[in-house]
């Protein structure tokens, strides 16, 4: 049976640590929703809860689907310009009509917690941005804590997604380890997730590794998202993966209470 790799355990002792140092200080946090996703929901109430906590102040702000965008960026551009906002996020995914990444660009630099727009991204690719982007931080965080090393390991990533896949994939090669991504037009999948030292899915869909793609004794690290009844699923069908990998991550209580607690740690750093 696979170690697991507990990340809610280390999420309440950053969280734990984070309030002492925001003790005093007026930070808020902005959340723009763009319509409606079950997963986004389930992020941002996090989130709420997490700034609950910390004692920060949590801002959503709801914008329908329909919205022009031309009026999305305007409104983004203006909470850049709110100087009570600490930090400021666009919850993904967003409606497949809008032009995410001119979205996101209205982000200030020292307001981009998520490291989102071109230019904070950029700066992160070549290591000149404060922070890093809260699942890298995360996935980072739960290697040291259990001792797994990625210099010389091969990663397999599955899923391009500007919140995990990409950033991921440049922080691994800036480690030295052989990256691999995996995307909707890879063929045979099994055969690329099998190499894996270390393989991490986040594409969202339930149960898409199995536990004859992935190589025995690896480190499986789930962090695709999404809800069925109101339960968090992950993409790794842990019953039958567990068996095989020397760790993994479990869903819920893996990546996500992690990067919750890194997003605020960028906040506290920008501010």
């Amino acid at each position: 049976m696979a170690t697991l790799l507990l990340g809610e355990r280390i999420a309440k002792n950053i969280l734990d640590d984070l309030k002492a140092q925001v003790a005093g200080k007026k930070l808020q946090l902005a959340v723009v929703q763009v319509g409606s996703n079950p997963v986004s929901e389930k992020y941002i109430k996090e989130k709420k809860k997490a700034a609950k906590f910390l004692g920060v102040r949590f801002r959503l702000v709801k914008i329908s689907s329909a919205t022009s965008q031309e009026k999305m960026e305007t409104i983004v551009e203006n909470l850049g310009r709110d100087k009570s906002i600490s930090g400021m996020i666009v919850q993904l995914p967003l409606p497949k009509s809008v032009r995410m990444q001119d979205i996101l660009n209205r982000i200030p630099l020292r307001k981009d917690v998520d490291v989102l727009s071109s230019a904070a991204f950029g700066l992160f690719a070549l290591g000149q941005f404060p922070v890093v982007p809260p699942t890298v931080w995360a996935v980072s965080s739960l290697l040291e804590e259990y001792g797994i090393s990625t210099k010389g390991k091969r990663v397999v990533i599955v899923g391009a997604g500007r919140l995990v896949g990409m950033p991921l994939t440049l922080w691994f090669l800036q480690q030295g380890a052989t990256v691999s991504v995996a995307t909707k037009s890879t063929k045979n999948l099994g055969a690329l997730t099998r190499s894996a030292d270390i393989l991490i899915s986040a594409t969202g869909q339930q149960n898409l590794i199995k536990g004859v793609m992935v190589k025995r004794g690896a480190v499986v690290i789930d962090a695709g998202t999404s809800v069925e009844s109101g339960k968090t699923k992950g993409d790794v069908d842990f019953r039958s993966v567990s068996k095989k990998a020397g760790f993994i991550t479990p869903v819920p209580g893996g990546v996500g209470p992690l990067t919750v607690a890194c997003l605020f740690q960028n906040l506290c750093k920008l501010s």
